[in-house]
């Protein structure tokens, strides 16, 4: 499922004593699009979204990353300013690595090497998961795609159904899925109207995931 880079290997433990530490509150940019690119970053708390901006305002969340994944690694495949901006989620605490300290720990620390090759692996698929969904699946079939991808990474099992433990507005989905905010919080009052889940201000409970999968053409095992 697009949007989220699945974790192959905690980026934490592999670089636990490299780079400086940096916090950051909810909501703080890490970086701008067109900023200099030439440090990588390692999420030891919190969450950060990576999204796109155009120029009209408009925003595509490309990814979230939680502990012990990474971003900001394609200064190290010769990215001189980053294309998207990076803002925190959750209140973070970030390892800030130079571009010559990763360079460095890829010429002499093979599990390190192995889990970059593995993470940009997982980039590639999930930028071509992205483009299949953007340009074959409707906005429905897209958000059922993504609660599902959400209730997998942060969902809780209550005697209610599975709640998303991550605090989201409409308009944070809508940039997940590449929508308008308005036409996202249609889908979920009709999901909500057929049982598949309820919602409140920031929290989603899926009740129906298999209804959920049927939406987005995905056969249960």
């Amino acid at each position: 499922m697009p949007n989220s880079i699945r974790k192959t290997v905690d980026f934490a433990r592999l670089l636990a004593h490299k780079g400086r530490v940096a916090t950051f509150e909810r909501g703080e940019t890490v970086f701008q699009a067109a900023s200099p690119s030439d440090t990588v970053y390692i999420v030891k708390k919190g969450l950060v979204k990576l999204a796109y901006l155009d120029e009209s305002g408009r925003k595509f969340t490309s990814t979230i990353v939680d502990v012990g994944g990474i971003f900001g690694e394609m200064c190290l495949v010769g990215e001189k300013y980053h294309r998207h901006l990076a803002i925190v989620v959750e209140e973070a605490v970030l390892s800030c690595l130079s571009r010559a300290t990763c360079l460095g720990a890829l010429e002499t620390d093979l599990p390190f090497l192995q889990a970059m090759l593995s993470h940009l692996a997982c980039r590639l698929e999930e930028c071509e998961d992205t483009l299949e969904d953007l340009a074959f699946r409707d906005i429905q079939a897209r958000l059922s795609r993504r609660l599902l991808k959400l209730s997998t990474q942060y969902g809780v099992k209550t005697k209610h159904g599975t709640v998303i433990k991550l605090q989201l507005t409409h308009k944070e989905l809508a940039d997940m899925i590449g929508s308008a905010r308005e036409n996202t919080t249609l889908a979920l009052n009709r999901f909500q109207r057929e049982g598949i889940l309820d919602k409140s201000r920031f929290r989603i409970v899926i009740k129906d995931e298999e209804e959920l999968r049927e939406k987005c053409g995905i056969v249960a095992n």
